[in-house]
C-alpha cells in the first residue's frame, strides 16, 4: 500500500518547527505546541470529512426521491 505524501503540508510543517524551535529555543516546547497543533488540524479535518459526508447523503437521498 503506497500512502501518498502532500508536500506541501510536508514542507509547512518543517518550516512552522523551525520557527517554532527559533522562537523557544526549547525542543520540549516546539514538540508540545506541535503536537498541540496537529491533534487540532486532525480533528478540523475530521469534522470537514464528517459534514462532507454528510452532505452527499443528503444529495443522493434527493436524487433518489426525485
Amino acid at each position: 500500500m503506497k500512502k501518498l505524501v502532500n508536500w506541501k503540508e510536508f514542507i509547512v510543517l518543517f518550516i512552522v518547527i523551525g520557527c517554532l524551535y527559533y522562537i523557544t529555543r526549547s525542543l520540549w516546547i516546539t514538540s508540545g505546541i506541535l503536537v498541540l497543533l496537529l491533534l487540532i488540524d486532525g480533528l478540523l479535518r475530521q469534522y470537514d470529512n464528517k459534514k462532507k459526508g454528510e452532505r452527499q447523503a443528503e444529495e443522493i437521498k434527493k436524487k433518489l426521491e426525485d
